[in-house]
């Protein structure tokens, strides 16, 4: 028998929540490709639904919280996410010792350009 990844919650276990901006297209693609293949232990939730005293911190870097009600952001949310669907084994690579450093620096350069872009967009709006 095939070792299958459990896909359905457990009942009374919370599922984790990852915020993500739903102004910005790039990101609003990636939440449909994770909304297509996550399980149902991952709930995306739009920075918009959210109040406006906290929108500036979750749009500041990748907000994910816990089921456990902890946070973790930026790289580590990203990889938390991911591990909700099929390819969680090959992104928990990239917080190997090994790669990590190249993964941080590249979320890094990433987050610059967004805010970048973000920034240009609030200014012609």
């Amino acid at each position: 028998m095939k070792n299958a990844r459990i896909r359905t919650p457990v009942p009374g276990m919370k599922a984790d929540r990852l915020y993500y901006d739903d102004a910005c297209p790039l990101c609003r693609r990636e939440m449909d490709k994770l909304a297509a293949c996550k399980d149902d232990r991952l709930t995306l939730v739009p920075v918009s639904s959210q109040p406006e005293s906290e929108r500036k911190r979750l749009l500041s870097e990748l907000h994910l919280q816990t089921a456990e009600g902890g946070w973790v952001r930026g790289l580590e949310a990203n990889v938390r996410a991911w591990q909700h669907t099929r390819f969680s084994g090959l992104v928990s690579l990239l917080l190997h010792p090994a790669i990590r450093w190249a993964a941080e620096w590249g979320y890094a350069l990433w987050l610059f350009g967004y805010r970048l872009r973000a920034r240009c967009a609030r200014r012609h709006d």
